[in-house]
């Protein structure tokens, strides 16, 4: 059983051995998968956008829709 005076001295020599963070690096990362995020959801808006443009065009040309006027 461990004495409390020696979870001190334990936890620092563990510690010691983590290696260290490189907040920047991760940051960066971080950054670069929210920009790929963003650029996706905008490449499949703007599809999405043109396909339902697409096939109002097509319901218009066949006489599907009316045409008002």
């Amino acid at each position: 059983m461990m004495r409390r005076e020696d979870v001190g001295p334990l936890l620092s020599q563990v510690s010691d051995e983590l290696p260290e963070l490189d907040l920047a690096d991760r940051a960066w990362t971080a950054g670069v998968i929210l920009k790929r995020r963003r650029r996706r959801t905008t490449v499949v808006g703007v599809l999405l956008a043109l396909g339902i443009a697409l096939a109002v065009l097509v319901a218009f040309a066949y006489g599907w829709l009316p045409v008002s006027g």
